[in-house]
């Protein structure tokens, strides 16, 4: 049997409502690939749907129903890979057409990073698209310097978890994913292994789900801890970054942590944040306004969730 040159690492836990979609998405992009699928020992049928798709898909399915996260069930998939190349999907989001080759291709052509990068939709719980989550790394194929990556994503997570390629021993060196992290583990590795450069593609190949009973929803009632997510990247990174980028980077990211948890608390009808966020935005002052909207790429992300609430009665 061929080496597989991509592990697809998928934690599951009572994802039947779109399982069968983020599965399906995979179909006919499956060649050189292996699929490890951990159960968190799921109760609503998510299992039966992993084996009925082993008779079209190349699935390992790994029982974990003693686990407690989905960070903990992807480093059991990063341990268990055969594959010098990861890709995360969760079970609400989904692959579009020809990401295998694109990512192919990228991983061909920019050799000297750990991690590939590419721009995402934004879809609703029917698959709707209703956005996009995109860095601001410009509009064509490039590989982007560790200093205007790091610059960026340290002020915000801007890369969609499914939209994101990183070689598995680079990630084993860093640890893999941090456990203690509900939220931001993933914003945290992408740190770590953009530490000499990404390789960056704008097509969007993949869709990011967001709907309200997603982590960031769920886990974000609790406003110090949702807080304190946010800091730990910042807290870690920030010296990666040469002291003439880390003044500018370390206000914006403080501003955008402001803006995230006082956005957090509005969700749960909680205003609490509002004045630290205004304060942050304003200190900031006009001449930093439109980096800060850049790097965070606070519009894109923004406007698609309000519409949805707008929906919802929220």
């Amino acid at each position: 049997m061929t080496q597989a040159w991509l592990s697809v690492i998928m934690p599951v836990f009572n994802g039947g409502t779109t399982l069968g979609a983020a599965l399906s998405s995979l179909v006919g992009q499956c060649d050189g690939l292996e699929i490890i699928a951990i159960d968190q020992g799921s109760t609503d049928g998510s299992r039966q749907i992993l084996e009925e798709a082993q008779d079209r898909l190349p699935i390992r399915i790994i029982d974990n129903p003693d686990g407690s996260s989905w960070t903990e069930n992807t480093n059991i998939g990063l341990r268990e890979a055969h594959a010098p190349l990861i890709t995360m999907l969760h079970q609400d989001d989904i692959w579009l057409p020809g990401r295998a080759a694109l990512l192919r291709d990228i991983s061909t052509q920019h050799q000297e990073v750990d991690i590939w990068v590419h721009g995402a939709d934004l879809i609703d719980a029917q698959g709707k698209t209703v956005g996009q989550m995109c860095p601001p790394f410009g509009n064509v194929q490039c590989v982007v310097s560790s200093e205007e990556a790091l610059s960026h994503l340290i002020v915000q997570n801007t890369l969609a978890l499914p939209a994101v390629m990183f070689r598995r021993n680079a990630a084993l060196r860093k640890g893999g994913l941090d456990e203690e992290l509900w939220y931001t583990a993933d914003w945290d590795l992408w740190l770590n292994l953009a530490q000499n450069g990404l390789a960056w593609d704008p097509t969007r190949a993949s869709a990011f789900r967001i709907h309200g009973t997603s982590l960031t929803i769920t886990g974000s009632r609790d406003l110090q801890s949702f807080k304190r997510q946010l800091e730990i990247p910042l807290d870690r990174h920030l010296a990666h970054l040469p002291d003439r980028l880390a003044t500018r980077a370390r206000k914006r990211a403080e501003a955008a942590n402001a803006l995230n948890v006082c956005l957090a608390g509005l969700h749960h009808r909680n205003l609490r944040g509002v004045a630290s966020a205004l304060r942050a935005f304003f200190l900031l002052g006009p001449f930093e306004w439109r980096d800060f909207f850049t790097s965070t790429q606070i519009v894109n992300r923004l406007v698609p969730r309000l519409k949805l609430g707008l929906k919802r009665g929220i």
